[in-house]
């Protein structure tokens, strides 16, 4: 993962950005950005929701180097507006559950009070949420399919890339397996020791924090390789993960997605290993056969390839043909 050439916010040149605060935790602002095709004209548009991804605990809304190229690609192919969320950063108080509290408050306030700031905003433009798109990649794409089960019938189409939809999982809980690569394959020298994570750890967990970038990403790793980031990032605080957090145990109590379903997921990924997605597409079609779904499995690639477009292009007309027929139906 480490060869690749990030993408720069050059990728936001062909839009306009505004971002706008959704909610406010303790004096902190948590904001979400609006993306919009520079030579949108006015009229009423299918909508984008990306959630980013981060390892959970860094990046933000407007990251250029995670932000899915599958997203920015169709928005400027079929003029939609592109909405991407910030949310609290691991470590918190509580784990995860702060950031699924997050993402909840962000989808009530896109439907509840985005429209009128966007007529202030972009006078003549409005979002058609019969079209939503959600996308999500890596830790986002946890959080995009749990505001799917949440929300099925108000989203068209789901895009999953590379998700980590199994918070269980062994490598969260006790680490690669001996012989197996490194967290992202992190040189092994790098990786920073157990008693310098945890002290980030608790230095993080003070503040809080919805924006950061690649120096969050050693301390990540080391959590994950020491066998510490389940404990010390999902779950904190005699918060547990229980069925609402995990989008496998939901599938399997009966909660519904939308009808269209795309995942992509590389063979070879060496953070949010290929049997994640396995299991979710195994359950998706087991108890929603209905399910319209693409599964599309990289060969030979690791995590975050579609950010290389080199490694991206083999797989991208057929995918965008995939999502947009489901979005835009």
């Amino acid at each position: 993962m480490s060869t690749i050439n990030w993408p720069s916010d050059s990728v936001f040149e062909p839009f306009n950005v505004f971002e706008e605060t959704y909610k406010t935790v303790s004096s902190h602002e948590i904001k979400a950005a609006i993306l919009t095709p520079k030579n949108l004209q006015p009229g009423v548009h299918p909508v984008i929701v990306n959630i980013h991804g981060g390892f959970f605990a860094t990046a933000h809304s407007l990251f250029a180097p995670f932000f899915p190229t599958l997203a920015l690609q169709l928005a400027l192919g079929h003029n939609a507006i592109i909405l991407s969320a910030d949310y609290r950063l691991l470590p918190t108080r509580n784990g995860v559950a702060d950031q699924l509290e997050d993402l909840e408050d962000f989808w009530a306030w896109s439907r509840e009070k985005l429209p009128t700031l966007l007529q202030e905003r972009l006078a003549g433009h409005e979002i058609d949420y019969s079209r939503c798109l959600l996308v999500g990649g890596s830790a986002g794409g946890y959080y995009a399919a749990q505001l799917a089960l949440s929300h099925p019938d108000e989203i068209s189409a789901l895009a999953l890339i590379y998700p980590a939809v199994d918070l269980r999982d062994e490598l969260w809980t006790e680490g690669p397996l001996e012989g197996a690569p490194t967290v992202l394959r992190f040189p092994a020298e790098d990786i920073v020791s157990k008693e310098e994570a945890l002290k980030w750890v608790a230095e993080k967990r003070e503040t809080i924090s919805s924006k950061g970038g690649f120096e969050v990403t050693p301390f990540a790793v080391a959590l994950t390789q020491h066998a510490l980031f389940n404990e010390e990032m999902l779950e904190h605080n005699g918060v547990k993960l229980g069925t609402a957090q995990l989008p496998l145990e939901r599938l399997k109590n009966g909660a519904k997605l939308p009808q269209h379903v795309w995942i992509t997921h590389g063979d070879d990924d060496s953070v949010v290993y290929l049997r994640q997605s396995e299991a979710f597409v195994d359950l998706i079609r087991s108890k929603l056969p209905e399910t319209i779904l693409q599964f599309d499995i990289a060969k030979g690639h690791d995590h975050g390839f579609d950010l290389d477009p080199s490694c991206w292009e083999p797989y991208a007309g057929k995918a965008m043909q995939f999502v947009a027929n489901g979005w835009l139906k």
